[in-house]
């Protein structure tokens, strides 16, 4: 039987993406899409209502948002995807081809951006050479894992530093994890709007942050850090 896949949507004020990032998941053929509201006060809901399967609110935060939608899934693999980042066509049939093998329990796709400019290629490069260290992936490249394995090591921790590469290294440790060959193309909108390289610095700051915490509760350095680089 083949793997039924939930993909989980958190947004908030997210009216100008929202409803191409859902019709890109499903026209890749993913089986259930629930979207989370973090309160919006835009057209958001509007646009993606007449796509989602399910319309779930939760005004916690962002990992509150995901874990809330992977309490209401229903498939055997849960795909966590930001409202502001395209999924390739294929995507469906990459993360399929990789779960026939029991022992990958999770993974996620290559970062790319939707910009032509060389600027966010090489970014993009660096970011997919950094995730061979082990730093990363983050949630902007749209993590997958199998849903008993996330129920199992209780959801996100949201107060966790960094709680998207946190769970990427909880689901390491019960088996495989893949980077696809595959590319989410994340917005340059918050890139733009901050600036190239004040964004790229924080990316750093942040990284070597998370280095230094060794998984420790975010403190309000940490927590200014990352808000400079949250991709919502």
């Amino acid at each position: 039987m083949p793997l039924k896949i939930s993909a989980l949507v958190p947004v908030l004020n997210e009216e100008g993406t929202a409803a191409q990032a859902l019709w890109d998941l499903r026209l890749a053929g993913l089986d259930e899409v629930i979207v989370v509201d973090g309160g919006s006060s835009d057209r958001t809901l509007e646009r993606v209502q007449p796509l989602a399967d399910r319309l779930l609110r939760s005004d916690g935060g962002l990992f509150q948002q995901l874990n809330r939608a992977a309490e209401a899934a229903t498939g055997d693999v849960l795909l966590f995807h930001y409202a502001d980042v395209r999924f390739p066509r294929s995507g469906r049939i990459a993360i399929e081809r990789q779960l026939v093998d029991p022992s990958v329990v999770g993974g996620a796709f290559r970062l790319g951006f939707d910009s032509r400019r060389i600027t966010y290629h090489v970014i993009a490069a660096g970011a997919n050479v950094r995730n061979r260290f082990g730093i990363g992936p983050f949630g902007d490249q749209t993590i997958f894992v199998r849903t008993e394995v996330f129920r199992l090591l209780g959801g996100f921790e949201p107060d966790a530093f960094l709680a998207d590469l946190h769970l990427v290294q909880r689901i390491k440790r019960l088996g495989g994890f893949q980077i696809l060959s595959g590319v989410v193309r994340a917005s340059v909108r918050r890139w733009e709007k901050r600036g190239i390289l004040r964004t790229m610095l924080a990316h750093w700051r942040l990284t070597l942050l998370f280095m230094l915490s060794r998984g420790r509760r975010l403190d309000s350095e940490a927590k200014r850090a990352r808000d400079l680089t949250r991709v919502r």
